[in-house]
């Protein structure tokens, strides 16, 4: 087994180590009969339409990167901006902070043919809109929904709502800044390098420095360019938009198949938005105890301790784990790289 297999393995482990242990210490006191009576009589097929809505999510996604890469890849197939997709969708579940979606992307483009710089920026600009989407999309949620956080016995909501929200917004404000400045990008990337050189010859580091400097450049040109073209900006916002409000209904479906008709689209809408909004920022794989957390906090007042400890199992299920089968399934299809001609006129995949 590889290093980076062993340490998937291993977040996974620490992933489920950490969900478990809030599950048993939050719920120690639920009646383990009632739970599964609960899970008894849940409703399969609302819990379809949940997977079903998830699955457009990661659809949506797909066609919001294959946009993006299209212009300045032609030989990029839907299926392996699916495939690409779903790839980050397993490392974003698995890292801290979602933090290995992006890497993993990139790799995959590069490993399909695309330079490396012109890769870098449309994944860029792809995270770009998404985060920004997430902080206007949440404040149109707050507009109608705020009323519904302050809900219950939950006063303390307000100030992680505060909490994620500027979390997001400085990391748009630091990506913009890195898409647009090329001399800011340039000082990052080789203060980043400075402890490679210690290790390396000034030679070289100074070759590599270069090269570098090459891709910024390559970089930046693409970034110029997907910033000026509107047509494609707006065609991302609007998909990512549908790609956030699916997954903000996905829980109401949960709900439903528990037979919880009380809560209504809008509230659970509202929920799972900031539900959304903090645990990505949780600094544990997937956001696992935090993102448990904020959603045992939003519905605890509105379902008794057996049928929440349900919703929350198929919640994680639906939105979470599918991300971890899902994309470890896409990490095993094969997709074949572009063909390239070889030195004696024979074609190789």
């Amino acid at each position: 087994m590889s290093k980076t297999a062993k340490r998937n393995w291993l977040n996974i482990f620490l992933i489920l180590v950490i969900s478990i242990g809030f599950l048993v210490w939050q719920f120690r006191d639920v009646d383990l009969k009632k739970f599964f009576e609960e899970m008894d009589r849940v409703n399969l097929w609302w819990i379809l339409v949940a997977f079903l809505f998830m699955f457009l999510y990661w659809l949506f996604e797909g066609v919001v990167l294959h946009k993006s890469v299209k212009p300045s890849f032609k030989k990029q197939k839907f299926f392996s901006s699916f495939r690409i997709t779903m790839i980050g969708q397993f490392f974003n579940t698995i890292t801290p902070m979602q933090a290995g979606g992006q890497p993993a992307q990139l790799y995959a483009l590069i490993k399909k043919g695309m330079d490396i710089g012109s890769a870098s920026s449309v994944l860029l600009f792809k995270f770009i809109i998404y985060q920004a989407m997430i902080v206007v999309n949440f404040l149109l949620v707050l507009i109608f929904g705020f009323h519904y956080l302050m809900t219950g016995a939950v006063p303390q909501v307000k100030y992680l709502v505060v909490v994620g929200f500027l979390v997001h917004l400085l990391v748009i404000i630091a990506l913009v800044l890195v898409s647009k400045s090329r001399g800011f990008t340039t000082r990052l990337v080789h203060t980043l390098l400075k402890p490679v050189g210690w290790f390396l010859k000034k030679e070289r580091m100074l070759k590599i420095e270069e090269s570098i400097d090459e891709k910024i450049d390559t970089f930046h040109e693409e970034s110029g360019r997907i910033s000026k073209d509107w047509r494609l900006i707006l065609s991302a916002s609007f998909y990512t938009t549908l790609q956030l409000w699916v997954y903000f209904a996905i829980p109401y479906f949960v709900m439903l198949g528990l037979g919880v008709t009380t809560m209504g689209l809008y509230m659970v809408i509202t929920f799972h938005a900031f539900i959304m909004m903090f645990a990505t920022v949780m600094p544990t794989p997937g956001g696992s105890g935090g993102a448990e957390y904020t959603f045992t906090l939003m519905f605890a007042p509105f379902l008794g301790s057996a049928k929440l400890l349900a919703a929350l199992i198929l919640w994680r299920i639906v939105t979470y784990y599918s991300c971890i089968v899902f994309g470890a399934v896409a990490l095993m299809v094969r997709d074949n790289r572009p063909e390239t001609k070889k030195k004696n006129g024979e074609r190789s995949i």
